[in-house]
């Protein structure tokens, strides 16, 4: 009777992994593929940090069994192996599962959030506008530092204090960037993501 019960919570433990992985996979190739994810900026890292958790609670679980033996070697594998090439994929895996990648996030109205992010230790951090669809959002733009076209070496996007949504037609979005004494406007074209109009 016991053993029972305990298989039969390895099941429920299995499916609830199972479901985990397959949610994760379909919101990677959501990501990479078209620019969609889970509604907010940490719904994908505690997506993320469930399935690695619940990589490891399998793998304890399931140990007399070589596949999970197999699994393990692959997930440290995987990790250190990506600290080779100057630990940049590293790098990039940390900042893209931590808060560690985000400098400012802000709610721009019902339609719209801005954030500034960066993942990469070789790239400087950049802006991107998500468009908000119920529980998952799409990005819909994106602008670096070398499209801002300002000399100023305070006016990165590194170090904007705030973003504020400004206006919007039906080809254009507006928004505003802040600095310490100072702020810039740009204006967005919807339909190619480049910047039409920068102003001071």
């Amino acid at each position: 009777m016991e053993q029972n019960k305990q298989l039969e919570i390895k099941r429920v433990i299995l499916k609830i992994y199972g479901f985990l992985s397959a949610l994760l996979v379909t919101d990677l190739v959501a990501y990479f593929g078209f620019e969609i994810s889970l509604k907010g900026y940490f719904a994908d890292i505690i997506l993320f940090w469930l399935w690695w958790l619940g990589s490891f609670l399998i793998v304890v679980i399931f140990w007399k069994r070589l596949l999970a033996k197999l699994f393990l070697i692959g997930m440290v594998s995987f990790v250190l192996l990506s600290m080779l090439p100057m630990g940049l994929p590293f790098y990039a895996l940390v900042l893209s599962t931590t808060p560690l990648g985000l400098w400012l996030s802000k709610d721009l109205n019902s339609s719209y959030r801005g954030q500034i992010v960066s993942y990469s230790v070789m790239v400087p951090p950049w802006l991107e506008v998500m468009e908000k669809k119920g529980v998952i959002e799409r990005r819909v733009l994106q602008c670096k530092d070398r499209e801002l076209l300002d000399d100023r070496l305070d006016v990165k996007m590194r170090n904007a204090r705030d973003i504020s949504f400004d206006s919007e037609t039906d080809t254009t979005l507006t928004l505003k960037l802040f600095y310490t004494g100072a702020q810039k406007t740009l204006v967005f074209d919807k339909r190619t993501g480049a910047i039409r109009n920068k102003s001071y």
